[in-house]
C-alpha cells in the first residue's frame, strides 16, 4: 500500500526529511507544525482539505508553547476554530 503523497510545494517547508518517503498518515504532526510555523496558506489550504480545519485548530492549541511566534495560535483560532 503506498502512503499518499504530498504536493510538491511541501518539499519547501519539509527540506529536512526524504520527501519520497514522507506521508500526512504517519508524518502528520511534523506537516501541520511545519505548515503553520513556516508555511503559506496554499499548505494549509491542502490541509483543510485533507484533514479539515478543526484538526488543525486542535493542533496548534495543543503544540502553542513549541511555535517561535506567540502570534501561531491566535491566526489558528481566526482561521481553522470554526467561529
Amino acid at each position: 500500500m503506498q502512503n499518499s503523497l504530498l504536493p510538491k510545494y511541501f518539499k519547501s517547508i519539509l527540506w529536512f526529511s526524504d520527501f519520497k518517503k514522507i506521508s500526512l498518515e504517519k508524518d502528520k504532526e511534523v506537516i501541520l507544525f511545519q505548515a503553520l510555523e513556516k508555511g503559506r496558506m496554499e499548505h494549509l489550504k491542502y490541509l483543510v482539505k485533507k484533514l479539515g480545519a478543526k484538526a488543525i485548530y486542535s493542533f496548534a492549541k495543543k503544540n502553542a508553547h513549541k511555535f517561535s511566534r506567540k502570534s501561531i495560535l491566535p491566526f489558528a483560532k481566526v482561521m481553522f476554530s470554526g467561529h
